[in-house]
């Protein structure tokens, strides 16, 4: 089964809140995330450089030292700010210690075995770095250093202060992984006091204790300022946010507000287009274009109301007229006359108002039946021949099958028919053809030609050209718009255009094909 790709549904209390100040919350959810991990990032990096020098000035000393510790300390005393360290000889005998080194506890079965010694002509072997685990603090002597409470003595209470500062160091140092840099050492026989060899020289093992409380310390003086600046920050992207999207929306604000003010009596009005090349700018134009076509739609609905009132008051009144004289003058008119004009006059209402149903309808798709275009043309012709028309049909394929309505193609070509009928001088001729992917059924009239304006006006609701309303004072002027509007629904169009260079007006009706019952017809169906 395919995943469900379906994003997760937005909290309620999010959706509930402005655009702007959801915007702001997760932009400064976002900061705080990023600069949060930065900050750490920082944090760590500086704590890692600070330990890094304190590893290389732990190199640096244990190099000193195991010098110094090679000639027996006895030119050179330990000093205090040596830092930690403790050397110890092949027996495992402390020479010497120095710092939080001296105060914890089992240090020496702790701490790794001793590396290689040093060549036959050096004092000193190389040095090797290894990661120990410490122990705890040596607590034999708990009461000098320690108050009644457990807490540590201040060094203020010490004639010489070096003792609880290195004991404050082993409390730092316990339990903690640490650094360690051992080196070989050998010392020769007249200053060494503890002899380890037959020779009466000394072998021991320097061991250099890379403290990280100074990179701590360093790091840790980081915590205040990023911890009161990360917030700080996030608060600052969240604001800049909210204005930002604020200032953003200002223009959809205002289109907002023109809509808002927008009537069927003020249609004309437009939303404002801001500059910028954004979803806003288009979706401002977008409205625009939408203003644009329901100010049409309303103008054509006003202009469609109006024209069918003054067509149905002709009939109306006529009918009228011809009842009020009924009833006034009985014995001067006669019934059956009365009657059929009555009749007339409502046939023409109930033909005006069926047309004016059918065109206030949806343009819905029509039904996708196949229908035959050529039959209907042929039966069409053959009924208008038979009421004595001049019409003709050029010689047209077997079968024109397109998708759509029957009914209402046949209503179609019957209204294509009248209009050629009612201004033709002498002919109407019409021609069916097929290619393949459009059928096309053209009538031509021999009657006064269209003028290019008057092409497009015909198709018009309720336009009835001068030379129409002369001609014909009946029709409705509803004929060739039902007829668009039915090529419309089947996907097609229908036009107008001055047949030159022969006299008349030829309408051409083009339909998208549909594959016959033995595939397609006309000349798309030759290999």
């Amino acid at each position: 089964m395919p995943a469900d790709r379906t994003a997760p549904p937005v909290p309620a209390f999010l959706r509930r809140l402005p655009t702007q100040v959801r915007t702001a919350l997760l932009a400064g959810l976002a900061a705080l995330v990023l600069f949060g991990a930065a900050a750490w990032t920082f944090q760590r990096y500086v704590y890692d450089a600070v330990y890094q020098e304190s590893d290389q000035r732990a190199f640096e000393l244990s190099l000193r030292l195991a010098g110094e510790a090679a000639r027996g300390w006895k030119d050179t005393p330990v000093a205090s700010g040596d830092g930690p360290f403790v050397q110890i000889d092949r027996t495992g005998r402390v020479i010497t210690a120095s710092g939080g080194a001296k105060y914890l506890e089992g240090l020496a079965e702790l701490l790794p075995p001793p590396p290689p010694g040093p060549d036959a002509n050096r004092a000193v072997g190389p040095p090797v770095d290894r990661t120990v685990r410490l122990g705890g603090v040596d607590e034999h002597e708990r009461s000098r250093f320690h108050l009644p409470d457990g807490g540590l003595r201040s060094s203020d209470d010490f004639p010489d202060a070096t003792d609880a500062i290195a004991h404050s160091e082993a409390h730092y140092l316990a339990r903690r992984s640490v650094s360690v840099i051992a080196m070989s050492l050998r010392t020769p026989a007249d200053r060494c006091e503890h002899p380890t060899e037959p020779d009466g020289s000394c072998r021991s093992t320097l061991y250099v204790l890379v403290p990280p409380y100074v990179a701590a310390y360093v790091a840790d003086a980081l915590t205040v300022p990023l911890a009161a600046g990360v917030p700080a920050a996030a608060l600052v992207v969240a604001v800049t946010a909210w204005a930002a999207t604020r200032r953003s929306l200002r223009p959809v604000d205002a289109m907002r507000r023109e809509v808002a003010e927008i009537t069927d009596d003020s249609l004309d009005r437009r939303v404002p287009v801001p500059e910028g090349r954004d979803p806003i700018r288009a979706l401002a134009r977008t409205t625009n274009t939408t203003l644009d076509r329901l100010e049409d739609a309303v103008d054509r609905q006003r202009r469609f109301v109006g024209d069918a009132a003054h067509e149905l008051r002709s009939p109306l009144a006529a009918l009228h007229y011809q009842l009020e004289t009924a009833l006034d003058h009985p014995d001067s008119i006669d019934p059956t006359e009365a009657l059929e004009g009555a009749l007339v006059a409502t046939r023409r209402i109930h033909g005006l108002t069926e047309d004016l149903l059918l065109l206030a309808r949806p343009d819905q798709p029509a039904p996708r039946s196949l229908v035959d275009l050529a039959g209907l043309t042929r039966e069409l012709v053959m009924e208008y021949q038979y009421l004595g028309h001049p019409i003709t049909l050029d010689p047209a394929p077997e079968q024109a099958p397109v998708r759509g309505d029957g009914l209402q193609l046949h209503r179609l070509l019957r209204n294509l028919l009248d209009n050629a009928v009612r201004h033709a001088r002498t002919a109407v001729v019409l021609a069916v053809t097929d290619d393949g992917r459009t059928c096309t059924v053209t009538v031509h009239n021999d009657g006064t030609a269209l003028t290019p304006e008057e092409c497009e006006r015909v198709f018009e609701r309720f336009t009835r050209l001068d030379e129409a309303r002369t001609r014909d004072a009946g029709g409705s002027g509803l004929g060739l718009a039902i007829a668009r509007d039915i090529a419309h629904r089947h996907r097609g169009t229908l036009t107008a255009r001055p047949a030159a260079p022969a006299p008349g007006t030829t309408f051409t009706l083009s339909v998208p094909a549909a594959p016959g019952p033995d595939g397609p017809t006309g000349e798309a169906a030759a290999p």
